[in-house]
């Protein structure tokens, strides 16, 4: 009986091992294909040679380093040329809160602002990557404004009414240009001669899908520029800002390797990664570092992007479809269109309401159609278009207000299209669609359109999708673009003052949340950062123009 007990309690522990080492194998092969499936989602970003000459767009102080520190040692390993340009001085700190943050560590002699502090840990950390300070130069746009510099104030300086730089100019003498008024269209003037004076033959700039309001805007300004200056080059976007919970982990991980969040697989982007070796990781390291005062905020956050690849993604431009009627849109969306991430008012930066889940553009013989789809259309809710016509010479701007069944243009610049022939809506099935006059466009070869979501009671904006570019068909980009002449002449003096944009784009520059671009203080934690334009994440991507 016990050599039978025995038995049967051998067979029964051998049966336990075998059903183990199957959940282990079945568990390891999941592993295998899991890993295999987030790389094959990647190709490998195109090699850089020695005549290639790079320009990197950063938003503020440490983005050239998070998201490319590696792509600059690496271009430098291959003696290739390497620019930087600095929209901000990461310049949005209140004084006082400057001022605790010197005496916490321990710095109180310090004579300067938080912009010129920024401003050498910039050049400290471009020098750790083998640049120079002759390789960086600052444009001296005000931290968390620049979109509202893109949207409302392209031809009126635009002034803070916080933080530490309250100028409606540049207060800085080592900026591009001195006293740059804060206008958009300065933004692009600064941009497009740096382009032409550089040359560059690739340009790495911000995701427009970043979460970050600063990155959503530099991201539209480098393709506002690349197409007045026809940047036929290679073009990759890098990502900061992403969700509350990006990079994964949140720690410093540097055996790890970075893939982009799961919820960008909607986007219609070509996805690219470069693997960083020892040399290069540790320069990006060094260079993250260097930020001293942003590591003092957000140890974990920055130091989550030392990994061993960076990554990068690339946008096509979009070919407008030519449809029967406004009628097909809402029983099939044209190919013409471009989705935004589900549900991405998580991120802390956009209030809950509706949601928009893709944008577009459409044409048919007598009409140009705007839509946009989102969960639940709904009355009382501003739904805006924004549209950047480009004849191949310069640019015209159209944008649109739709609420409660009606539209109208909003004239926010010199060169807004205001036309007498106002713009008709038309909702089904969550899609809203605008009907324009085709005469309108006659002449525009390529258009930037991006919609928004305003709650006009709270004045917040609750959903907003980035720029894409489209391409007009020979038959409108061909024809005669006179009649855009007269429409948007004799209105250059009118500017709307009630427009929910307006009102939203104002908001969230004093939302006061936390943000990952500046140093602050709070009750909790010395270094919290207070931006005006709100956000809590980082991100990487790419996008071409031709």
């Amino acid at each position: 009986m016990l050599d039978n007990d025995d038995s049967k309690f051998k067979l029964t522990k051998g049966i336990v091992i075998i059903i183990i080492v199957s959940i282990l194998g079945i568990g390891a092969l999941f592993y295998m294909y899991t890993i295999y499936s987030e790389k094959a989602q990647y190709s490998t970003l195109p090699e850089i040679s020695s005549s290639d000459r790079i320009l990197i767009v950063s938003p503020h102080p440490d983005d050239e380093s998070l998201g490319t520190g590696g792509i600059i040692k690496k271009a430098l390993e291959k003696n290739a040329t390497v620019e930087v340009v600095m929209m901000t001085t990461g310049d949005a700190l209140k004084s006082e809160e400057f001022q605790a943050y010197l005496k916490a560590t321990n710095n109180t002699g310090y004579k300067g602002t938080i912009g010129d502090l920024r401003h050498t840990e910039a050049i400290n950390a471009v020098t750790a990557l083998g640049l120079s300070s002759n390789n960086l130069i600052f444009l001296g746009y005000p931290d968390g404004s620049l979109k509202n510099l893109l949207e409302t104030n392209w031809d009126t300086p635009y002034k803070r009414t916080s933080g530490s730089n309250q100028y409606d100019h540049s207060p800085y003498n080592f900026t591009y240009e001195k006293n740059a008024p804060y206008t958009g269209a300065n933004v692009v003037k600064n941009l497009e001669q740096i382009m032409k004076d550089y040359k560059p033959t690739i340009i790495y700039y911000p995701d427009d899908g970043d979460d970050h309001p600063d990155h959503f805007a530099t991201s539209a300004f480098v393709r506002y520029s690349a197409l007045v200056t026809n940047y036929a080059g290679k073009s990759y976007t890098y990502l900061v800002h992403k969700g509350t919970s990006w990079p994964s982990p949140l720690n410093y991980q540097p055996g790890r390797t970075l893939y982009f969040p799961d919820e960008l697989s909607v986007l219609d982007a070509d996805w690219y990664i470069t693997s960083l070796n020892a040399t290069e990781e540790s320069a990006k390291e060094k260079a993250i570092k260097s930020h001293k005062s942003q590591v003092t905020a957000l140890r974990d956050l920055l130091m989550s992007f030392v990994r061993t690849d960076e990554i990068f993604a690339s946008y096509h431009m979009i070919d407008i479809q030519k449809v029967s009627d406004a009628n097909s849109i809402f029983t099939n969306l044209p190919s013409s269109y471009y989705q935004d991430v589900k549900n991405d008012d998580k991120t802390g930066v956009l209030e809950t309401g509706d949601d928009l889940t893709d944008a577009g553009v459409a044409y048919d013989d007598n009409n140009v159609y705007l839509f946009s789809q989102s969960q639940s259309v709904k009355q009382g809710l501003a739904y805006n278009f924004h549209l950047r016509l480009f004849n191949g010479t310069d640019f015209k701007r159209i944008d649109i207000l739709a609420k409660n069944g009606k539209a109208e243009y909003q004239v926010l610049a010199k060169n807004s299209i205001n036309s007498t022939q106002q713009p008709n809506v038309t909702t089904k099935n969550n899609i809203i669609v605008i009907t324009v006059p085709r005469g309108i466009f006659n002449g525009t070869k390529y258009m930037m359109v991006s919609t928004d979501l305003v709650n006009p009671q709270t004045n917040k904006f609750l959903d907003y999708l980035s720029y894409r570019v489209f391409k007009f068909p020979d038959s409108i980009s061909s024809a005669d673009n006179s009649l855009i002449g007269q429409i948007s002449s004799g209105i250059t003096s009118i500017f709307v003052t009630n427009n929910p944009v307006i009102i939203a784009s104002e908001q969230i520059s004093g939302s006061g949340s936390s943000s990952k671009s500046e140093i602050g203080t709070n009750s909790e934690q010395l270094g919290m950062v207070s931006q005006e334009d709100s956000d809590q994440v980082l991100t990487a991507a790419n996008a071409t123009f031709n």
